[in-house]
């Protein structure tokens, strides 16, 4: 057995020996390190990546043996510590979620942790570590605005999975999922807060508040009652706008896991002048906890932008996403009319008030209603018009959804919605399986749902939830005002949807289509879809004795 091999063994044998699980630990084979960032990135899409070399052992905080989850990289083939220092700062580079790097040639032994941009902290004759031990080393200077790291999506990507899949679910005191999520979210809000206003030039040198506080014996302590302390001010301040009835001023996790995730976000810009780390933040976050068989696929950003660019979305323009989810869409908005008519800070008035009056969204889901009003407020707000409820089911709007009603509902309209926007732009549920029913369809009025039962003996049937999402789009334009959405081929291509021609004719003419590759959505699913872009060309109104329609 060569030398080094005699190393490793007895090396894992003293690992469980300390508690480590066996599970955990993996060196057959050995974990392949990315030789460059572009490496990286194709290793976390399942691509083929060259590696600058395998690492003899590696330790992961979960089961999952992912990236991810990556603890320690263990080395035992270099020679002497100087050939082992090098050889671990160099993975230790190309592996973000590593927080030590530990080298041993049975005699000597070197720890290195990371510490943040550039700083490495090397312990020479350090013991092998415990499972539970402590591996965060902080700065050795409080971090500012200047010195927060820009991620890589690959950074965020892991970084957020790792609290999702290994952080919080081990949490004592939220054992729920539920529980776990929302809590989870309490905490990057808090850091969200923080970016906001560290990111300001006035504030920009100053130690940011979201960060590991104490000294070596009681930083989880320590870090908890600040950041508790926070969430309360937070709370405080923004209640009536981001939070339910049910939330309180309390983070409900153990001090333990709450470090955890400060550990994991602090050294992060996720708030910043670049809107494309921000949408992934919350979408990456949001992705861990959607089911995908509910027909939820959130929009990537390289998506989003160039779609809301064809819509030519102006000042004048107002604009709702009713299938919102984490208002991706009404932030990319938001910054290209900032970009294109108020890019001066000194008309920054101009684009507050525009959020304030002409940004809408709404959507079921309390998590993604919650970091919309959040991430407006700190953007440029607009966070007064997103609302949460069932936006198709315009029937229960009067009984359930009162704010949709008061917002969304029109007396004058005998479907019940108000044509107050000039825009309607969106990524709606889509799936076979996700349907309403014949009866929902009736109540509502959706008169897709009778163009699909033609020829058939029920006047309404079941219809996918895409196709009354798109009516719902035409009746909350005014006639002139342009849709985009986002839907599959099939509806407009398939021998199924031959009705839907005769439909569209009169209300919606089809003005401009982008394509979206299947690898855009290849996380969730594999449909082929488009962002259709529509003008309302006409109104045809129901006549509420005959149900049949008419034009205006």
């Amino acid at each position: 057995m060569k030398p080094e091999e005699v190393v490793r063994q007895t090396v894992i044998a003293k690992l469980e020996a300390l508690g480590w699980q066996t599970d955990r630990l993996q060196w057959k084979p050995e974990w392949q390190i990315p030789s460059t960032p572009h490496d990286l990135s194709k290793r976390e899409r399942g691509q083929k990546y060259s590696t600058a070399g395998s690492a003899d052992l590696v330790a992961f905080a979960d089961n999952s043996r992912q990236s991810y989850a990556m603890q320690v990289i263990f080395e035992f083939k270099a020679p002497d510590i100087s050939a082992g220092r090098e050889q671990l700062m160099r993975y230790l580079s190309m592996e973000p979620m590593a927080k030590l790097g530990y080298w041993t040639n049975g005699s000597q032994s070197l720890a290195i942790y990371k510490q943040h941009i550039n700083e490495w902290l090397e312990v020479e004759g350090a013991a092998l570590p415990q499972p539970d031990d402590d591996l965060t080393r902080p700065p050795s200077a409080p971090l500012t605005w200047k010195t927060l790291r820009l991620p890589t999506d690959v950074e965020l990507t892991a970084a957020l999975k790792r609290l999702v899949a290994t952080v919080v679910v081990q949490d004592s005191r939220a054992t729920r999922r539920e529980d776990q999520l929302r809590e989870l979210l309490h905490v990057m809000l808090v850091k969200l807060d923080n970016d906001a206003f560290y990111s300001l030039p006035k504030h920009s040198h100053e130690p940011v508040r979201f960060r590991v506080y104490g000294g070596e014996h009681n930083r989880i302590q320590k870090t908890a009652e600040a950041i508790r302390k926070q969430f309360k001010d937070y709370f405080a301040k923004q209640q009536n706008r981001v939070f339910n009835q049910d939330d309180q001023d309390e983070i409900k996790l153990t001090d333990a896991t709450l470090y955890r995730v400060v550990v994991e976000l602090s050294q992060f810009r996720i708030l910043g002048d670049d809107m494309d780390v921000l949408s992934k933040a919350f979408q990456v976050f949001r992705a861990s906890a959607l089911k995908s068989g509910e027909g939820q696929f959130l929009t990537p950003q390289r998506v989003i932008r160039p779609c809301v660019m064809a819509l030519e979305i102006t000042s004048e323009d107002s604009v709702i996403d009713p299938a919102c989810g984490t208002g991706s869409f009404l932030h990319e908005t938001l910054r290209q009319v900032k970009e294109n008519e108020f890019p001066d800070e000194a008309e920054s008035y101009r684009i507050v008030k525009y959020a304030n009056d002409n940004l809408y969204g709404t959507d079921m889901d309390s998590i993604g209603i919650k970091l919309t009003k959040a991430l407006m407020i700190a953007f440029r707000d607009g966070s007064t018009h997103v609302l949460q409820g069932d936006s198709v089911r315009v029937h229960n709007w009067a009984s359930s959804f009162p704010q949709l009603q008061s917002e969304l509902g029109s007396k004058h309209h005998p479907d019940g919605v108000a044509r107050k926007f000039t825009v309607v732009v969106t990524n709606p549920p889509f799936g076979e399986s996700l349907k309403v029913s014949a009866a929902d369809a009736r109540a509502g009025k959706y008169t897709i749902s009778k163009a699909a039962a033609a020829g058939k003996k029920s006047e309404y049937v079941e219809l996918e939830i895409g196709l009354i999402f798109l009516e719902h789009a035409y009746r909350l334009l005014q006639v002139g005002g342009r849709v985009g959405i986002i839907l599959p081929e099939t509806y407009f291509f398939s021998f199924s949807y031959r009705w839907l021609p005769d439909w569209l004719e009169g209300r919606l003419k089809l003005r401009g289509m982008v394509n979206i590759p299947m690898e855009a959505f290849e996380e969730f699913c594999r449909a082929k879809t488009n962002f259709y872009i529509f003008e309302k060309i006409g109104e045809l109104v129901i006549d509420q004795e005959t149900t049949e329609e008419k034009a205006r």
